[in-house]
């Protein structure tokens, strides 16, 4: 072959080359790129669309567009907030109870910094005894006893209702001069009288056990005598 026809054929061939087109898919990036260089603008398409979907909000995601967007607190004195488009918390007005519980002389209330605190609250339990005062006593719930009447009975000092014991003093005992049965409301009483108590026709006193000695004082040894350190009057 001359020379001359070798070279026009190499040209040609290599002209059919520089314009032959190629497409192709940019996988994993987005659609398809364009042709030859344009290929690079399609590669970067397919990147922008992957940013778009990082930014999806939805319910538990970083962003938000509401409240109702974001998770429930786990502390109950705050609630879910949408602030610049990301979820935070909110705190409840200071005061806000929390789950009330009556009868336990506390409330549990929000401090308005998302916090609880428990503090005072004058509401005893009811213990259905009639004989007994329910109250508080700080957060204590306290029942002290409550003397009066109580169905079948009165109550006694230990805030039980018992049955009615006496109607007259005479019933509950024998009294002394020293010693003292009483009927009190309904219910038996018993106690020594106070020392000091004249006794004997006024000649001696008693000594607060319920005896009645020569004296427990010298008021009792009248004016010659003084009482001495074993209850006997002596000369003054």
């Amino acid at each position: 072959m001359p020379p001359a026809l070798l070279r026009l054929l190499l040209v040609a061939a290599l002209a059919g080359c520089a314009v032959e087109q190629r497409t192709f898919v940019d996988s994993g990036q987005g659609g398809a790129g364009g042709t030859g260089a344009s290929g690079a603008t399609g590669a970067a398409g397919g990147r922008d669309a992957s940013s778009d979907a990082a930014s999806t909000t939805g319910p538990g995601g970083g962003s938000c567009a509401g409240p109702s967007d974001c998770p429930a607190p786990a502390e109950p004195c705050q609630i879910p907030a949408c602030v610049g488009g990301k979820c935070g918390t909110a705190p409840l007005p200071e005061g806000t109870e929390i789950a009330p519980t009556m009868g336990d002389c506390q409330r549990t209330v929000c401090d308005g910094r998302g916090a609880q605190v428990v503090v005072a609250a004058d509401e005893p339990a009811d213990d259905g005894n009639s004989c007994t005062s329910d109250s508080c006593d700080g957060t204590t719930p306290v029942h002290a006893p409550l003397p009066g009447p109580c169905p079948g009975g009165r109550c006694d000092d230990a805030g039980q209702c018992v049955p009615l014991q006496c109607a007259q003093d005479a019933e509950c005992g024998a009294s002394t001069e020293c010693y003292r049965y009483t009927c009190d409301d309904g219910l038996c009483a018993e106690e020594p009288a106070p020392p000091g108590t004249l006794c004997n026709a006024q000649q001696d006193q008693c000594d607060g056990a319920g005896r009645c000695v020569d004296c427990v004082n010298s008021g009792g040894c009248g004016e010659c005598c003084v009482c001495s350190a074993s209850g006997v009057c002596v000369p003054a």
